[in-house]
Formats: C-alpha cells, structure tokens, sequence
C-alpha cells in the first residue's frame, strides 16, 4: 500500500502488523472469517459428523447463532459430535489464525447431558456455566426471567443519576435528560420481555424522583401523578415516555415481523406454535416459552391497531 498526500503517492511498503483494534476494517475482516465457521459447522452437518438441535422445527436444525465475536454452538447429547465439534473448532483456529478462548467459554447442560457435563467439560476444556446467562445483553433461561434480572436495568438508572448534578439544572433540563436518556436505557430489555410490575414501579420512582427532588435528599411533595405526566402535552402531560405502553409497542413489532418477514425465528415460532394457524387463531397455553407467551399478551392490542391486505389468498 501507499500513502497519497496532496495528490503526491508516496512510496509503496507492505504491512506486516494487520489491523489495530478499533480498526474500522476490523469488524469486516472479522465477519468474512467468522463466516467460514458457520460453513464448516454446516458441511459438517451435511456430511452426518454433527446434528442440530430442533430439526423438526427449522430445516436442518440449528447449531450456530453468531453476532461477530459472541458466537453460540447448539449440540445433540452425543460424545462422538462433540469430540467432532472440538476438532472442527480446532481446526478453524488453524485455518484462520483467530485463536478461540476455551477458558471464557462456557459449557450448558440440559436433561440427560447433565448428569455427564464433566465428561463435556473435559472434552471443550470449558467452565461448566449457570443459567441465565447473558448472550448480546439479553438475559437466558429456561425457565421465567425473573425480577433480579431487571436488577442490571435498575443499576443504569442509579448510575447514571448518580453523576447528574440536578441542582443546576432547571426542570426543563430535568425533562429533557428524562425523555433522552433515562427512558431510553430499558428500551432493549423492553423489546424482548414484558416489564413486571415491581420493576415498572421503581423505574418510574427513579424518574420521578429525579424530576421533581433532583439530587437531594430531602423529599418533595410531588405536584401531579406520574400518569398525568406521561401523556402527550396536548392532553396536558410533559410527554414523557410511558415505559409500559412502550413494552406493549416493541413487543407488538414481533408479531409484526412475524407476519411480514422471513427469518429462522419467523420459521421456528410458525412450525412451534402456529402450524397451520394464522396470528389471529393461537391463544396462550401451559407450557409456552416466555417470549411467546408475552407476544400472546399484547396481540389483541396489536390487532386492535393494525390491518390486512389479501393478495393471492395463499396465506
């Protein structure tokens, strides 16, 4: 390469150090290489050496969910695809020259397969992890989210407050870092899980508080109720972002997406819990994942607010 300056090109020179970190190249070169990994996982499965999960459910099944560098592997309880998982991750070390960080790994375990997690852990050389665990900053489990893991939320909302000098900021300031920043930092947890009450209780005190107390510690009387406060200004509010009706509006893009878009959660959820059914014919029933049941709870109010076009009648 060569450094052009003023229309001058200077002297050609070859670079031997590769990319910095924070690179802009960086996050490109990383998504070409991190790709290959998901071909190998997927000649691997055509060639019968690895199995996904839910194949009943997508084409195929699912063995690889990647986001650039956060990357996870799904697997059948079986020893002989793990030794084979092992080398083919083995060899897209060697093939790609990116080195896969076995210690910060962490190994899950579910039914039969946790009886014999040593004998996993043994093989990928991981630490044995617990659910939930936290995959691009969306808590996991099983079984219901529960309130402490809110906790995270909640601990945004005092550190940000705690660096914020209010007394110096008029209560137009106040509304302003409200409605920018504090309503905006439970948007990404918003989108994916219905806020429990508990947890909407102290978010909007933390709001509250900060609007009309500031940084004090001496208590002041509140002039009207939150609620009047959330409205619209045209309906006599401030127009502060009412966190539960914005829970019910992310979680109603699913279903929006569900319907409009292709994908392999839109062919997951269809073939799991839809089948030969449209939106409008499922209810919730025992047994149903959180997310689903979540997305049951706010359809009647999408529906309420949205409308259908026929094409071909094919759908």
């Amino acid at each position: 390469m060569a450094i052009k300056i003023n229309d001058d090109v200077g002297k050609y020179f070859q670079t031997k150090k590769g990319l910095r970190q924070r690179d802009p190249l960086s996050p490109l070169l990383l998504n070409l290489v991190a790709d290959m990994l998901a071909i190998l996982i997927e000649r691997a499965k055509q060639d019968g050496q690895i199995l996904g999960l839910v194949p009943h459910l997508v084409n195929g099944g699912i063995s690889i969910l990647q986001y650039a560098d956060d990357t996870i592997i799904f697997m059948e309880h079986n020893f002989e695809q793990a030794k084979n998982m092992k080398l083919l991750l083995t060899m897209f070390e060697q093939l790609s020259g990116l080195k896969i960080n076995f210690h910060k790994s962490e190994l899950f375990c579910f039914s039969a397969a946790k009886g014999v997690q040593q004998d996993y852990k043994n093989i990928f050389g991981c630490n044995v992890g617990e659910a939930p665990f936290t995959y691009l900053g969306i808590p996991l489990h099983y079984k219901r989210i529960s309130n402490k893991d809110w906790k995270v939320i909640e601990d945004r909302f005092e550190r940000k407050l705690s660096t914020w000098k209010s007394k110096l900021l008029s209560y137009g300031g106040r509304l302003t870092l409200i409605n920018s920043v504090l309503s905006n930092l439970s948007v990404y947890m918003l989108s994916f899980f219905e806020i429990p009450k508990e947890v909407l209780k102290k978010l909007n005190h933390f709001r509250s508080r900060f609007f009309w107390q500031g940084d004090g510690h001496k208590r002041k009387y509140r002039l009207t109720k939150w609620s009047i406060m959330c409205r619209p200004k045209e309906q006599g509010g401030q127009g502060i972002m009412d966190l539960e009706t914005q829970n019910k509006c992310l979680l109603s893009k699913w279903l929006f997406k569900l319907i409009n878009e292709e994908g392999i959660w839109q062919q997951l959820l269809r073939n799991k819990y839809l089948a030969n059914k449209t939106i409008t014919q499922v209810e919730k029933k025992p047994g149903d994942s959180q997310f689903w049941s979540r997305l049951m709870k706010v359809k009647n109010v999408f529906l309420r607010w949205v409308s259908f076009k026929v094409h071909n009648g094919e759908k």
